[in-house]
């Protein structure tokens, strides 16, 4: 049957007719079988949405079309192609964020019965919407058009009941500007419509979700001392006609109130004293005396969301930091091991700073730098890293099978590094990459075959550390180690080659960073000469010395441990150029050079030698928050360090397990577990099960400030395009999926 072709906007004016509008969905609902073609659909959508902002009348009046209304757009959103349905809901939330960011707006509240087209996300999914919405506003978190929208939607709250995901789309909306650090707004906006808000929570009518946004903004101001003159009027008035209801919802909300106003009203009279605290309970007796007649039972779950604080409010003690949203990177198979290595390197803030900001040029460098700026700030809390990982996975390791976080650290160093000065035009990733320092990796192999038969004993093994046989993560301290271990026995002449390269390089960021200089001195027990030689290092590799077992070890103790004089025997005798044979000697090491980040690695495996296979040691440790580096005279007063980050192996074997990270950021402690990060403690580091072990602990060097982390609109333009991008088909995936009906 053919349908004729209905107008929802007059020919003659500008003003879209709400008649015509009833006329046109009475049409396309008796129509069951019909719809418009796909342009037309979603040009209605959004009339759809244009008519309802400009719509008058009381709430029943509206409601003799509104409920039409929702049963054409969900019939749209339900039964058109994928593609098109994305297209109409991008249209109509698009649509909808322009009329009630308008500061002239004053659009209807029936406007968000639109809100229809969002039934079946889920909240996180409604929130990735928000996100988006904020992220591309031309205004920017401070801009006025979210002073605006936040504004319209709190007038709505308290003056219509008639939308289910009303209150949903509000909460969106506040937890976007949050993450976005929009204090200012939220504070600013919800101060001037508290006082409504408020009084609103007595409604018979009202809503859970929406009684959870009022709450929510409540708590969130609870240190403003404007906010809790805004609504000490109306306390009283609103906890007397809820008590008179003797339903469940309405003690809730009760209580509620009780416990988020007496929350407020502690919290000045802790801050003030003397006579500022009597004039405040001067001021505030009748809601103190009206508190006391209600029990605050100081368990409101509101109450543990971390208040707003912005320019606008000033509070007397210290700002806490403010909360931030972590992305987490999806296992592609067993990646745990690069993915824990990533988290740990992003909160290197001088580190992953300038890989975002100074490095876009360089090959591999600013694949980093996308990964970096995707994780900081994807609308999303789970990333996928394989554009990265599939350039910069070693090539000796195989695929889906589990691998060492360090060899995977020291290859990708030794990776930055031999490309720090090359162009990024055009370069080709599917050839293999020529690493600078793969000399070095040749000859941690032939340090591996000289010690591999020893390396269960630790003390001829403490500084020869080679986690898994065959490992060859170029760069490492451990090799290094290993290859001087194998040059005592090796005349002068045949190993001069073996020590080019050992040296810092001044132009080279990654030497800058992470690497140091140790000074070794090795004296002959016989005739007392001495001889000294410097490795450049990017890690110390930790060995545990023998102890009872019920002797707990530290990281400090195994610093000193791996700095302290060490016996050259047997078949591992020193040859002396004085006595012109092999003697037995003393090495002793220090540190010269120290660099601006430790980076240690405890060797929590020994190879045992009738299994074939790399045993886990799980002894008791103890894991220090600062240490002490040994160092010579010259460098003592910058060896103190701080640890921000942990990479933790779980398991029995090195083959098997997990890796995962704790670390710290903006003085905050996160677990990063593949794609799950949660909030976490300093002190679990030392309160982990016995098969859990810290592997690579990260520390700072106290002396060094570190930059904060950069924001969006501070990235270079292109990071911050493809991070658009990234968040804008985040949204389209979602939409599309939650859209999508069997």
């Amino acid at each position: 049957m053919a349908v004729k072709k209905h107008k929802l906007v007059q020919d003659n004016h500008n003003q879209l007719d709400l008649a015509a509008l009833a006329q046109y969905i009475q049409l396309m609902n008796t129509q069951t079988n019909y719809l418009p073609p796909p342009n037309q659909l979603v040009k209605n959508c959004t009339d759809i949405v244009k008519c309802l902002a400009r719509a008058t009348g009381t709430e029943e009046e509206l409601w003799t079309l509104l409920p039409s209304v929702e049963v054409f757009l969900l019939r749209v959103v339900n039964t058109v192609h994928s593609s098109v349905r994305h297209e109409i809901v991008t249209a109509v939330l698009d649509k909808f964020y322009t009329l009630i960011s308008d500061p002239q707006s004053d659009a209807c509240p029936a406007t968000s019965i639109v809100l229809t087209v969002l039934e079946g996300w889920d909240s996180e999914a409604t929130l990735s919407a928000a996100r988006w919405l904020v992220q591309q506003s031309e205004n920017g978190p401070a801009g006025a058009g979210h002073r605006a929208s936040l504004s319209c939607l709190y007038r709505w709250l308290y003056e219509w009941n008639g939308t289910a995901l009303l209150g949903d789309w509000v909460m969106a909306y506040i937890k976007a500007l949050e993450e976005n650090e929009g204090y200012d707004i939220l504070i600013e906006v919800s101060v001037d419509n508290l006082s409504n808000l408020f009084v609103s929570l007595a409604d018979g009518g009202m809503r859970s979700a929406i009684a959870d946004v009022i709450f929510h903004v409540l708590a969130s101001m609870r240190e403003s001392t404007e906010a809790l003159g805004v609504i000490q009027a109306n306390v009283a008035d609103v906890l007397t006609k809820l008590a008179r209801d003797s339903g469940q919802f309405s003690r809730q909300i009760l209580q509620n109130i009780v416990d988020i106003v007496t929350a407020m009203v502690d919290y000045h009279t802790y801050i003030y004293k003397g006579e500022a605290l009597d004039g405040f309970r001067a001021k505030h007796a009748e809601l103190i005396d009206c508190l006391e007649r209600h029990m605050a039972s100081r368990g409101c779950r509101f109450l543990q969301m971390p208040p707003w604080r912005g320019r606008c409010l000033v509070v007397p003690t210290a700002n806490p930091s403010p909360p931030v949203r972590k992305v987490g990177l999806l296992n592609l198979g067993n990646t745990c091991y690069m993915n824990s290595v990533m988290q740990a390197l992003l909160v290197t803030r001088q580190f992953s700073n300038h890989v975002m900001m100074q490095m876009t040029d360089v090959p591999y460098w600013s694949k980093m730098g996308l990964l970096f700026a995707k994780m900081m700030h994807s609308i999303s809390t789970k990333l996928n890293p394989d554009e990265f990982f599939s350039v910069v996975k070693p090539p000796f390791f195989t695929k889906d099978n589990q691998h060492d976080s360090s060899e995977f650290l020291g290859y990708l160093f030794e990776l930055l590094q031999s490309y720090e000065h090359v162009s990024d035009v055009n370069f080709d990733y599917s050839r293999p990459a020529l690493l600078n320092g793969a000399h070095r990796m040749r000859h941690a192999a032939i340090a591996h075959v000289s010690h591999s038969s020893s390396d269960h004993d630790a003390e001829t093994n403490r500084r020869s550390v080679s986690p898994r046989p065959g490992s060859s993560a170029a760069g490492s301290s451990s090799y290094k180690r290993a290859a001087q271990e194998h040059d005592m026995m090796v005349p002068l002449k045949k190993r001069r080659h073996l020590f080019e390269g050992s040296f810092l390089r001044r132009d080279s960021f990654i030497d800058n960073m992470f690497s140091g200089v140790l000074l070794t001195r090795v004296e002959c027990t016989t005739c007392r000469s001495s001889s000294l030689s410097r490795d450049v290092f990017r890690d110390l590799q930790l060995a545990f010395p023998e102890r009872p077992e019920d002797v707990q070890h530290n990281v400090q103790s195994l610093l000193e441990y791996y700095c302290s004089k060490e016996s050259l025997s047997g078949d591992n005798k020193y040859e002396c150029r004085d006595c012109g044979c092999l003697r037995d000697a003393e090495r002793s090491v220090l540190i010269e050079t120290t660099p601006k980040y430790l980076i240690l690695v405890l060797k929590n495996f020994k190879f045992e030698p009738k299994l074939q296979v790399q045993t886990k040691l799980m002894h008791s440790m103890f894991h220090n928050t600062i240490v002490n580096l040994p160092t010579v005279r010259s460098q003592h007063n910058h060896a103190v360090y701080a640890l921000y980050a942990a990479v933790i192996h779980a398991g029995t074997t090195l083959d098997s397990g997990h890796y995962y990270t704790l670390a710290m950021d903006s003085k905050d402690w996160y677990m990063f577990n593949d794609d799950v990060v949660s909030e976490a403690e300093e002190k679990e580091l030392n309160e982990l099960k016995r098969s859990c072990t810290p592997y690579i602990l990260f520390y700072r060097r106290t002396d060094m400030e570190e930059a904060p982390a950069p924001s969006l609109e501070e990235l270079p333009p292109h990071l911050q395009e493809a991070v658009l991008a990234h968040n804008k088909h985040y949204v389209e995936t979602v939409r599309k999926k939650r859209l999508t009906r069997p």
